[in-house]
């Protein structure tokens, strides 16, 4: 009987931590044993693997629910272990967003996949809270094969730490970190050829590219409501994440926000420049003081500003 693989991320192993699953990697179409159940991965060789640009290790899909515990007993350290480094911390929250977003994608009617999702949210909300050494480590991660899955984590922690400083509640702080990292979650309804707009300017886009990407916050928005569980205000950050004050946004133009929406949707715009074109912080943020007034209120552009420059980002 043939064997069915699941891939995880890299960055959700921890090295010198005892697997309690075999872990296996790709090469040319086979999967070869890396480690047995019991075993841990070194440090080194794990570093070299991230170097080399090696994304996801593989386990048996039978091993789904191992690696999840694993990977909730690793979420729970980050939170809590005040001896793991802010790199590591970075890693384990990081991936556990961008493997849970990635399986929302692909099964968006998944309850397992949200609860993950949920999961990795509230990691992000703990490590950022009281501890702006952590957006520096979540923004040193560089992108791997998809850019909006980095941007989705980055996006988050970003908006968290802002809302947090702001003094909103922790219900809108969960919603804004919830909805941010699944912001872009319909583009796997899209065509493949235009996924790749996501990276790209906006001014460089033809009529029909413009027209096809405006339509992802309704499209993720869609996806989401497939598991009618779904708090409205995690849905309404998700469909506002492209809207301008100045009614000049997409898809429906609106002129009016909560400061929740307001907050992803500006960090969501920064981040874009920052993180999907890889501009540099200081003009991402210039940009947006000049370009973006009116688009958002003049105390939040100025805000977030400032947060940046605290917290060493630029």
């Amino acid at each position: 009987m043939s064997v069915e693989y699941s891939p995880i991320r890299v960055s959700t192993i921890k090295p010198q931590k005892e697997l309690t699953f075999n872990l296996h990697i790709r090469f040319k179409e086979q999967f070869l044993l890396y480690l047995k159940v019991g075993e841990a991965v070194d440090r080194d060789k794990l570093k070299k693997l991230k170097k080399q640009k090696v994304a996801r290790f593989f386990i048996d899909s039978n091993d789904e629910e191992k690696y999840q515990h694993y990977l909730d007993d690793l979420l729970d350290a980050a939170v809590s272990d005040k001896n793991m480094s802010a790199t590591d911390r970075a890693d384990i929250v990081s991936g556990a967003a961008k493997n849970a977003v990635e399986e929302m994608r692909e099964n968006p009617s998944s309850k397992k996949a949200y609860k993950a999702t949920e999961k990795a949210s509230k990691s992000i909300i703990e490590v950022v809270k009281n501890n702006p050494d952590m957006l520096k480590e979540l923004f040193k991660i560089k992108s791997e094969e998809d850019v909006t899955l980095q941007t989705a984590v980055n996006t988050s922690s970003l908006a968290v730490r802002m809302a947090q400083l702001k003094g909103l509640s922790e219900e809108e702080i969960e919603a804004i970190s919830t909805g941010a990292l699944l912001r872009d979650v319909g583009i796997t309804k899209m065509d493949k050829k235009y996924q790749e707009l996501f990276s790209k300017p906006l001014e460089t886009f033809s009529a029909i590219e413009l027209k096809i990407y405006k339509t992802h916050p309704t499209l993720s928005v869609r996806v989401m409501e497939e598991l009618e569980t779904v708090p409205q205000d995690v849905l309404s950050i998700i469909h506002t994440h492209e809207e301008k004050l100045s009614g000049m946004g997409f898809p429906r133009g609106i002129k009016k926000f909560s400061p929740s929406e307001e907050i992803v949707a500006l960090c969501s715009s920064y981040d874009r420049l920052v993180t999907c074109l890889d501009g540099d912080p200081k003009e991402a943020i210039k940009t947006i003081g000049i370009d973006e007034l009116g688009n958002y209120n003049l105390d939040n552009i100025t805000f977030l500003k400032k947060m940046l420059k605290d917290d060493g980002l630029i």
